[in-house]
């Protein structure tokens, strides 16, 4: 299978419908869309695939598949992309102004996210790469950044992957400035997460510290990284009973 290729028809179905964008959110679409291949190609850069994907979305089409934005505006410093055909409206260039800003968020908080991933491992061996491997002994963590949003979005590519890896399965995400996104996500998916054997762990990049959200360590001597490891616990007790007023 051409990896390329087909991480371009896949993002580029992720985005169909839609007229303007960012390359912010292209590389974060391409982020979870190169997630399955990551088993049989650990070496893959995702740099470099991301690049090469934007490109062709952006500037010249690799495939026939590609969606293609040859436009581009400049508001506020933020650059957008469109197709040939739009004449990008408020409401059009808002959506995607929405996603640049999640997909900004998220960028800009990843290396201080894998600092508090490297710290609660310690004494771990670490192997960069889209998922962030640590190893220890027989415990072998892949852990993957992400956005709480973007996890429901792409559960189906997480309950694959986390089913399919040698070890134990964890997504990081990001605080988010209300509770109602992890409600919601807790309501709809934490039977799933738990029947695939995935963690999703919540970090807090200003204060950076970590959390359980969903699923706790094998390695117990981990437990003491976190700065309220009986959260998890208190949200599977608690919130069942308190989600069902959430849409």
């Amino acid at each position: 299978m051409n990896v390329l290729a087909e991480t371009i028809k896949r993002v580029s179905h992720q985005l169909a419908g839609r007229e303007v964008v960012t390359v912010e959110e292209i590389r974060r679409i391409c982020m979870h869309v190169l997630l399955p291949f990551y088993s049989e190609h650990p070496e893959l850069d995702f740099e470099e695939i991301a690049d090469r994907v934007t490109n062709s979305m952006c500037s010249e089409p690799e495939t026939i598949n590609s969606l293609f934005y040859s436009e581009k505006i400049d508001l506020g410093g933020i650059e957008f992309r469109h197709t040939h055909t739009c004449s990008p409206t408020g409401d059009l260039v808002g959506e995607a102004y929405d996603e640049y800003l999640k997909s900004k968020r998220l960028f800009d908080s990843l290396d201080r996210m894998k600092s508090v991933t490297d710290r609660f491992f310690s004494g771990y061996g670490v192997e960069d790469g889209l998922v962030r491997i640590y190893t220890k002994n027989k415990f072998r963590y892949g852990v993957f950044y992400s956005l709480i949003d973007d996890v429901e979005r792409f559960l189906d590519i997480h309950e694959d992957f986390s089913r399919n890896f040698d070890g134990e399965y964890v997504v990081a995400v990001t605080t988010e400035t209300e509770i109602f996104p992890f409600l919601r996500f807790f309501r709809k998916n934490s039977d799933r997460v738990s029947d695939a054997g995935m963690k999703i762990w919540v970090i807090n990049v200003d204060q950076m510290s970590i959390d359980p959200f969903i699923g706790y360590p094998k390695d117990f001597t981990l437990l003491k990284g976190f700065k309220n490891p009986k959260v998890a616990s208190q949200i599977n007790s608690l919130w069942r009973e308190k989600v069902d007023q959430i849409d």
